[in-house]
């Protein structure tokens, strides 16, 4: 994506009011060329900075929303956490949660609150049955509702997202007559950090060797790209060497302005694959062969 166009988009994100749910559809409107889950996952990063900026103040402010709620809740309409959170241009799940901390913070010996408040709190919004007060149960399940990013829901989607494309990016490979081996067989010989796919015969695209393919089912502009360079694909790189990393939802041009010997990147798994492997020569896998030269030792 262009410099331009995503400096776009990034602007009219940081200048909406409202709720993300809303900035979603606007996006769509004003960007109709743009596929939709690029612009939910832009959106999804631009929010994400926006928390972790205003994190320490929301939760400073936490007994100021626990105030307003309970000034508010029997004389407006249902949905007030919502609109609350609509107009401190907050997450609705995220002032949900200071609400909850706040309502069990008497019961926290009671209910265990102390040792598990993270998972606790996340119990309560999945299944807002759970909490005895009714009408917050109430307010408490909107804000699920109307939350598009940090609602359970938008968890267990963007989970199942991640985990199609990896499905979408093993069927592929196999189309094309790659050998490989995936991050469960990995883990079996003691990888902690593994790619999706290892392949047992490097192949090369565009003169460019690839060992392994890394999905993500995402947009990455250079931020979000280093993040994982550091925490992942430099160890890829190191345990297998130079490997393919898919951004499936497109990425920002400048990450492949400069040409980078460790990884080559793509929005997709390219079909000008040569296997490098000669046709007379088996495919052993690397941990197969630490093994024997182990036993021959």
């Amino acid at each position: 994506m262009d410099v331009s166009v995503y400096d776009e988009i990034v602007s009219f994100i940081g200048n909406f009011k409202g709720l993300s749910k809303n900035c979603s559809k606007k996006l769509e409107e004003l960007f109709p060329s743009i596929n939709s889950d690029t612009l939910y996952s832009i959106l999804c990063n631009e929010y994400q900075r926006k928390m972790r900026r205003i994190y320490g103040k929301t939760q400073n402010n936490r007994d100021y929303f626990w105030k307003l709620f309970w000034e508010k809740i029997d004389r407006e309409k249902p949905g007030m956490l919502v609109k609350i959170a609509e107009e401190h241009e907050i997450p609705p799940c995220l002032i949900a949660k200071l609400i909850l901390q706040k309502y069990y913070e008497g019961e926290a010996d009671e209910e265990n609150l102390d040792k598990e408040p993270a998972t606790k709190l996340y119990l309560y919004l999945k299944n807002t049955s759970l909490i005895s007060d009714g009408q917050l149960a109430q307010e408490i399940f909107l804000c699920t509702v109307y939350d598009s990013l940090y609602s359970p829901l938008a968890d267990i989607m963007k989970k199942s997202l991640g985990q199609q494309y990896e499905i979408r990016l093993q069927k592929e490979a196999t189309q094309r007559g790659l050998v490989f081996r995936d991050e469960e067989s990995l883990r079996k010989y003691g990888y902690d950090k593994t790619p999706d796919l290892k392949l047992e015969a490097p192949v090369a695209v565009d003169g460019f060797i690839v060992n392994w393919v890394e999905s993500k089912a995402l947009f990455a502009d250079e931020d979000i790209h280093k993040d994982y360079m550091k925490s992942q694909y430099l160890s890829y790189w190191n345990r297998f060497g130079s490997g393919l990393i898919i951004y499936w939802f497109g990425y920002l041009k400048t990450i492949n302005a400069s040409p980078d010997k460790r990884f080559i990147i793509r929005d997709h798994l390219p079909a000008n694959l040569t296997t490098i492997l000669p046709a007379n020569q088996s495919i052993i896998p690397d941990e197969m062969k630490e093994l024997t030269t182990h036993q021959t030792v």
